[in-house]
């Protein structure tokens, strides 16, 4: 049997001294623009939900505890939006760069590839070999076979020279 719905309303005395705190705690935690627009949806939900939350907790209003678990909850979901919006944002950005700038880029980023494998073929010839056949599809087994070495071993000078090509592009500021 649903009693919520027979539940007296919150005492609107008990509301006031209420929304006052919840917008000195919203306005040290959000920007200015923000704060109303999270102490009307926190209200909202604690006017809606508050009067079965008393009835639980045998009372008349809502504990403290709740509301104000009720409002880090609604600053939660705003920087949740907001970091959505953001991202989709940067994304939008991203996709209306013009194509020359977007060339430009992948120009030096491959330029730096390109200077970063030819310093990791001076260091270690059999590494820049190895990754660039298997770059072109060739199988870490084969070339195994290939230079007649031990697949596990094989495995572990991939994992070696994959992490010399790594250390050499984060030194000239690439991430791989």
């Amino acid at each position: 049997m649903d009693t919520d719905n027979h539940l007296p309303p919150l005492d609107p005395n008990w509301l006031t001294p209420l929304r006052q705190r919840f917008a000195e705690i919203a306005a040290r935690r959000v920007p200015t623009d923000a704060v109303e627009d999270i102490v009307q949806d926190t209200l909202g939900i604690v006017l809606a939900k508050g009067p079965a939350e008393a009835h639980r907790a045998g009372d008349t209003e809502p504990s403290l505890r709740w509301c104000f678990n009720v409002l880090r909850n609604v600053i939660g979901n705003w920087y949740q939006k907001r970091r959505h919006h953001e991202t989709v944002e940067n994304h939008d950005l991203a996709d209306e760069r013009p194509d020359a700038l977007a060339a430009l880029a992948a120009d030096e980023q491959a330029r730096t590839i390109r200077t970063a494998v030819a310093e990791l073929r001076r260091q270690r010839p059999d590494c820049a070999d190895w990754l660039w056949s298997m770059a072109q599809g060739t199988k870490a087994g084969a070339l195994a076979d290939q230079a007649r070495i031990e697949h596990s071993a094989f495995y572990r000078k991939i994992y070696r020279c994959r992490r010399l090509l790594a250390e050499i592009l984060q030194r000239k500021g690439v991430s791989p």
